[in-house]
């Protein structure tokens, strides 16, 4: 009798232990940790590339539209304000021989000044659109008012929309030595709410893209040096770009001084400079010209001390510009701010050196 008992209790030792063994053993004293769902997981900064400029930031804005400003770029509008801010300048010809800019801009609350501003022309609106972007102007051709309403084009106006006029825009007196044409400016914070307050789309649609490529070695697409490069809109007007190895960028220059913002003082740099040869005709006894920014074209992108010939093309006003190599290879921009110049095909030339 004591051997069975002696058995029956060792079984029951067995399944005791057992049972313990089953338990999920907690030595910390707290709750187990739960697992992080993968959907949860922050996407890395470095994942993250402005989609005008390519490079890194913190979030992404490639749904945002950004803003094209008409710049006035006359000799007496010199310096300009709040252009060292702007991922895009172009710089295309006006009428009477001169040249005048459009800066493209993600986002300006954080730009305090801008300006001076000066009137829309068609193609400028054109440019503005291959953004996506609310246009920001003093003024304008009446055909370039016709063409905001045929296009739809969420604009504000420091002419003709007194609401805006009260709103953002102010004058500066001290630039009205040679007319009060080159006094309008506007502020940069003061943009945001008043296009929002204008019910305006502030985000692409979904299809939108911006037809850019970004890389950091675009300067292995080089075919011959440029140091310099010299762009020559007309018999009146040239800017000059000179590359700073040691900072990586060109600097430009016109009217025979180096291209600043005003709000700082500082030489304004761009990791590239593309030059887009296009079609240009005077349309009116004024001088105003047509340009033809659709269809196809050639020119030029020089970034990191080199250059090479890139060819450009567009389906229509709506859509983005597209660059290749001259055998069809997408082109790459250098990650930074891009000053891209328009130059006449006839007339119009680059140099570089």
């Amino acid at each position: 009798m004591k051997r069975y008992l002696a058995m029956i209790l060792a079984v029951l030792m067995l399944l005791l232990c057992g049972a313990c063994g089953t338990k999920n053993e907690n030595t910390s004293g707290s709750e187990p940790a739960a697992a992080t769902p993968a959907a949860e997981t922050e996407t890395p900064a470095s994942d993250l590339y402005a989609p005008l400029t390519g490079e890194p930031q913190s979030e992404d804005t490639s749904a945002a539209r950004p803003y094209a400003v008409m710049i006035n770029n006359i000799i007496y509008a010199q310096p300009q304000v709040g252009v060292s801010k702007a991922d895009w300048i172009y710089e295309v010809p006006a009428e009477g021989g001169i040249t005048r800019m459009m800066a493209i801009f993600s986002d300006l609350p954080d730009v305090e000044s801008v300006g001076s501003i000066r009137s829309l022309r068609p193609y400028y609106l054109s440019i503005a659109l291959s953004y996506d972007a609310i246009v920001i102007h003093g003024g304008g051709s009446e055909q370039a008012y016709s063409d905001l309403t045929t296009y739809h084009a969420d604009h504000l106006d420091g002419v003709r929309d007194d609401r805006a006029v009260s709103g953002m825009f102010y004058r500066d007196p001290s630039r009205g030595a040679h007319g009060s044409e080159h006094t309008l400016f506007f502020y940069g914070e003061k943009v945001a709410p008043l296009a929002e307050e204008y019910g305006f789309r502030l985000e692409h649609q979904a299809d939108y893209t911006t037809g850019l490529s970004f890389s950091d070695d675009a300067s292995a697409q080089g075919t011959g040096d440029a140091d310099s490069v010299t762009v020559t809109f007309n018999t009146s007007k040239t800017t000059k770009f000179t590359y700073h190895a040691d900072t990586g960028k060109y600097t430009a220059a016109q009217y025979g001084s180096d291209y600043i913002d005003g709000a700082t003082g500082e030489v304004v740099g761009f990791s590239n400079v593309l030059v887009l040869s296009a079609s240009m005709r005077a349309v009116d006894d004024y001088g105003r010209l047509a340009v033809e920014l659709t269809g196809s074209g050639t020119g030029y992108l020089a970034t990191g001390g080199t250059y090479v010939p890139i060819k450009w093309s567009r389906s229509s006003v709506n859509d983005c510009f597209t660059y290749t190599l001259e055998d069809g290879t997408p082109l790459e921009l250098a990650r930074g701010t891009t000053f891209a110049a328009i130059i006449p095909t006839d007339g119009g030339s680059v140099d570089f050196s």
